[in-house]
This record gives C-alpha cells, structure tokens and sequence, in this order.
C-alpha cells in the first residue's frame, strides 16, 4: 500500500467520522422523539420504567386498569335505546376521580353506528355502571355495542383522597303502569356533608338473567343526613312479561 494510498484513507475516513457525527447531532437535535412517561424506556429521571419524577408515582403505575365486564343497549322510549356497561376496579387502596370512556355502537355487519364519549369516575374496589341518555337509534338496527376506556385519561386518587359518601335506600317498590314502568324509593345521605349530585341507576333483569331495561334520575344537594324521595321511569315493552321483578338492581351513584 503506497503512502498515497494510505493518506487518501485516512482523509476519506476523517470525513466520514465528519458526516456519522454531523447527521448524529441532527438527530439529537431535531429528529429523536423527546421522552415521554409511556414510551417504555427509563429515561428522564424516572426511578422505574415510566414511572417515578416526573412522571406518575411507580405505586400508581402498577395499578391494574380498569376492567370493562360488558356492554349493551336496551330499549328507551319508541325507536329509541339507552347504552348500559358494568366496570370494575379491582384495585382496592386506589379510585380513579376522573376518566375518559367511548361507547360505540355497531350495526349490521359491523357498519359503526356512533360513538358515545363521556367522562365518570369510580370509586376504590369497586363495580359500577356508565349509562347514557336515550339516543335516536332503532333497537333492530344494533348487533353490539363496544366500551373502551383511556388509560392516558384515568386521574388515579388514594382512598383517603376519594371518599365515598354513604347512602342507603329503602321503601324501594317497583310499579307496573299502562305505559311505564316505574322504581321508587327513599334516599338517605348517611354522610354529615351536602352531597352535590347522586346518580340513582335502575337495572331490570328477565327470567334468563339477561339486562331487559335501565335507566336512571339524579339528585342534587343532598343535605347532610337528609331523607328524599326517588323516582325512575323505565319504558314497558312487550317483553313485560318476561320481567324478573326479584332482580331490579339499584346502583347509587354519588358524585365526590
């Protein structure tokens, strides 16, 4: 190898180094996605993988997800349904005080229908029902629905952060109308503070233990250790009949 040779190689290398460094820098600078607290790397000070300053506490990120049990809509007024999903948080020192869900509605063959979304919350270790107002969809035209709740969107609080309010109902009695179906009761705020807002969910069930009907009233400004009456007025259908009434589910729903 002449020492012209070799000189040319060494240049040819220098500059190479050059440009691997010059393209290294641009990517630093401007093409590497900046970290984030769920890209699934240990990076920016965090103690564990996405988790720990500055993002989320590693014992918040090691909660399970909220787990969604099922989802279908019922019958409302004429040509008209209500959708209905049952959630469980299975973690039992742990609420989430907000989050974020979609409700989506399929028709035949799977052709989307609409999407629902709206924001709740749910308590520690607990079950619960998300239930939206009757939308203007024929029963007939719906082969499922689906419920998808966003884990970027879940606002995790201890359980000494979310209280849950105590309530009880009773004088419950369920009336069968010409037209409607009706549950009434009496509420009482076991708690010493005004609850803002109760949400009082009513589930009917037939014979086969299957969601016939629901729906729901809400309560404001329930003073402290106040008694009030409820009602909720659920359509009657031609399944009536097929009605279960030792199965009318009453979930209550007081807001933090």
């Amino acid at each position: 190898m002449t020492p012209r040779l070799v000189k040319q190689l060494l240049y040819g290398a220098f500059y190479l180094l050059i440009i691997i460094i010059i393209f290294w820098l641009v990517y630093i600078l401007f093409l590497k996605p900046a970290p984030t607290c769920f890209d699934k790397i240990k990076n920016q000070g965090e103690t564990g993988t996405d988790c720990g300053k500055p993002c989320s506490p590693c014992e918040i990120a090691r909660l399970k997800p909220l787990m969604v049990n099922w989802a279908v809509s019922v019958p409302a007024r004429e040509n008209e349904i209500s959708l209905l999903a049952e959630i469980t948080n299975s973690n039992p020192n742990f609420g989430a005080q907000a989050f974020s869900y979609q409700f989506t509605i399929f028709g035949p063959f799977g052709a989307l229908l609409k999407t629902v979304k709206g924001q709740s919350f749910i308590y520690t270790g607990e079950k619960k029902y998300l239930i939206e107002p009757p939308l203007k969809i024929n029963p007939q035209d719906v082969s499922r629905v689906e419920l998808s709740i966003e884990k970027e969107s879940v606002v995790w609080q201890s359980e000494k952060e979310l209280v849950k309010p105590k309530l009880s109902a009773r004088s419950v009695r369920t009336n069968i109308a010409d037209k409607n179906i009706t549950v009434n009761g009496l509420l009482k705020n076991e708690y010493p503070l005004l609850i803002s807002q109760v949400k009082i969910i009513t589930i009917l069930y037939n014979r086969q233990n299957r969601v016939s009907n629901a729906s729901f009233t809400t309560l404001t400004d329930l003073k402290g250790f106040e008694e009030r009456f409820f009602g909720v007025e659920l359509p009657k259908d031609e399944n009536v009949n097929q009605l279960d009434l030792n199965q009318v589910k009453i979930f209550i729903e007081p807001r933090p």
